[in-house]
């Protein structure tokens, strides 16, 4: 997957580049958003955004606040900025800054570290970006995803894992204190779904949660 996602980002030709899973889609007014966040944040290399995971029919599970991303907190824990939400300038293509091909289910995570250790500004915005879909098969649900990121733990300072709790406590208090737990019912927003690819169907949550799988 990932050396696919290299050959497309290396064949691309825009300014701003981003990729999609199957599973995944942009919300509305995303790209257009996107285009003038740059534009009006030079100094930002790259941009998360908040995401929504739904159900295939479209239902909401949760909502996913993006806060700001920090390598030691996601080396503890997990990528909790979503790559369907992730844009970036297109500086990194022509400095190689790609995938690791080696990795075929937690490359995102090892990416996104990189760039952050490396010093990269990644900030995020305030604003639902993109839908990803629970279908059962997500490839970073899968075993093999635990066995590379049980890999990527091998790679890292030792004092990343003396000092895991401590960073996973720092974290939920980031997350805390940036909003990321909390959203106001009622959440509007329209995806496409099976059979509807014609047009995006709408929907409005009002039980909602931020809670998924992993804190």
């Amino acid at each position: 997957m990932y050396d696919a996602i290299n050959k497309g980002l290396l064949a691309s030709q825009g300014d701003i580049v981003s990729y999609l899973s199957c599973d995944e889609q942009y919300l509305p007014g995303t790209l257009a958003f996107i285009v003038e966040y740059f534009a009006t944040h030079p100094d930002v290399d790259g941009v998360f955004g908040d995401t929504l995971v739904t159900w295939p029919s479209g239902e909401l599970i949760s909502f996913q606040k993006a806060y700001q991303p920090v390598w030691p907190f996601i080396a503890t824990s997990h990528l909790y900025v979503f790559p369907s939400s992730m844009f970036l300038r297109r500086r990194f293509v022509e400095r190689n800054e790609l995938f690791d091909p080696r990795f075929r289910d937690s490359g995102d995570g090892e990416f996104v570290m990189r760039l952050l250790r490396k010093g990269y500004h990644l900030r995020t915005t305030r604003r639902y970006l993109s839908a990803f879909t629970i279908t059962g098969s997500n490839r970073g649900q899968a075993a093999s995803a635990r066995d590379e990121d049980r890999l990527m733990a091998t790679t890292l300072p030792a004092w990343v894992h003396r000092w895991r709790l401590p960073l996973n406590v720092a974290r939920r208090v980031l997350k805390l204190a940036s909003g990321a737990y909390f959203e106001r019912p009622p959440l509007r927003y329209s995806v496409y779904i099976p059979g509807s690819e014609a047009a995006r169907v709408p929907f409005e949550a009002r039980r909602l949660s931020p809670i998924w799988r992993i804190a």
